[in-house]
C-alpha cells in the first residue's frame, strides 16, 4: 500500500487510528480529533507531505494559531508513522514549524467567588442536585470534562476518593472534599434513580433521557451555572492548591499531567495572584 495512492489511503488511515487507539492508548476523543485533522489535510492538500497549500487554506479560513499547531502536530505524527511503515517516502515530507503563539495565563476564579457560588447553587430538582455534584467534584479534584463524563457509579469510594481513568487510559485515585462527597451521595441516592433507565448502564452522571451525560452537555452545565468554562474550574483548583502550599509534584499527580512542564504554568498564575494581592494590600502598593 502507498499513501499517495487514493485507493490505499483510507485503509492506511484506518490502520493508523487503530494503532494510536490500541497501541498508544490514546483516548477516544484524541483519536477522533486525529482522524478529523488527517482527513482535513488530505482533502485540502495538493501533495501528501506538502504543507504550503494547506497552511494557506487554514489562514484563509481564519483558523487560530493554536488550532493550526494542533493540526500540524497530528499530521506530522501520522506522516512519520507512514514513513516508518513504508507507506510514504521520507523525502516527500517537507518540514514545517509550528507557529509562535503567545502564552496566555489561564483564567482563575477567586476562592471567595467559587465558594460563594457553590454554596448558593439550588438543590430543588434532580438536575439541580446533579449539576451541583458535578461542580463540587470538578473544583474538589480538578477533573477534565471527559473524565467526569466517563465516571461510573463505582468510581466514588466511601473513603472520600474518586477513581478516574484519564488520558492514555491511566488510572488515578484522587481525594475529594467532604462537601463534594456529600453532594455526590445526595445525587446518587435521590436524583440519579429518577433519571436512570435502560440507557444508563453504570454511568454516574445521566442526562434527562437517562443516557451518559456527554462532554458537550457538561460544558453547557458549567457555563450555565458558573458563567465560565470547565477548564477555568480545573485551573482554579490547581492554583488554589499551590497558593495553599501544595507541592508542584502533588498538583501534577492530581491533574494527571505526564510532563511537569505542563503543570509549571500554574506557578506563574500563583505569582500573578500574589502580585495582585500585594498591590491591593500594601499601603504603598
Amino acid at each position: 500500500m502507498n499513501l499517495n495512492n487514493q485507493l490505499d489511503r483510507e485503509n492506511i488511515i484506518k490502520e493508523y487510528l487503530i494503532y494510536i487507539k490500541d497501541v498508544k492508548n490514546y483516548s477516544p476523543n484524541t483519536v477522533k480529533s486525529y482522524k478529523s485533522d488527517i482527513n482535513h489535510y488530505i482533502k485540502n492538500s495538493q501533495k501528501i507531505g506538502e504543507f504550503s497549500d494547506y497552511l494557506r487554506q487554514l489562514n484563509k479560513n481564519q483558523y487560530s494559531k493554536t488550532s493550526i499547531n494542533r493540526k500540524i502536530t497530528s499530521i506530522n505524527l501520522f506522516l512519520s508513522w507512514a514513513v516508518e511503515n513504508n507507506y510514504l517516502n521520507k523525502n516527500k515530507i517537507k518540514k514545517v514549524k509550528s507557529l509562535k503563539v503567545e502564552k496566555k495565563l489561564p483564567n482563575v476564579l477567586t476562592s471567595s467567588y467559587i465558594n460563594n457560588l457553590l454554596d448558593n447553587l439550588p438543590e430543588f430538582s434532580e438536575k439541580d442536585l446533579r449539576d451541583k455534584a458535578i461542580l463540587e467534584l470538578m473544583y474538589s479534584s480538578g477533573l477534565r470534562v471527559s473524565e467526569v463524563s466517563n465516571l461510573n457509579t463505582n468510581s466514588i469510594n466511601n473513603n472520600n476518593s474518586v477513581r478516574v481513568i484519564g488520558k492514555g487510559s491511566k488510572e488515578r485515585v484522587l481525594p475529594i472534599t467532604g462537601r463534594a462527597f456529600k453532594c455526590l451521595k445526595k445525587y446518587i441516592e435521590i436524583s440519579r434513580p429518577k433519571l436512570e433507565n435502560e440507557k444508563s448502564n453504570s454511568y454516574l452522571f445521566l442526562g434527562i433521557r437517562g443516557g451518559q451525560l456527554s462532554d458537550r452537555e457538561i460544558r453547557r452545565i458549567v457555563k450555565l451555572r458558573t458563567g465560565t468554562f470547565p477548564h477555568s474550574i480545573r485551573h482554579t483548583f490547581a492554583t488554589h492548591l499551590l497558593e495553599g502550599g501544595a507541592d508542584l509534584r502533588i498538583v501534577q499527580e492530581l491533574l494527571g499531567h505526564n510532563d511537569p512542564a505542563t503543570t509549571q504554568i500554574y506557578t506563574h498564575v500563583s505569582k500573578k495572584q500574589l502580585q495582585k494581592k500585594y498591590k491591593q494590600s500594601h499601603p504603598r502598593g
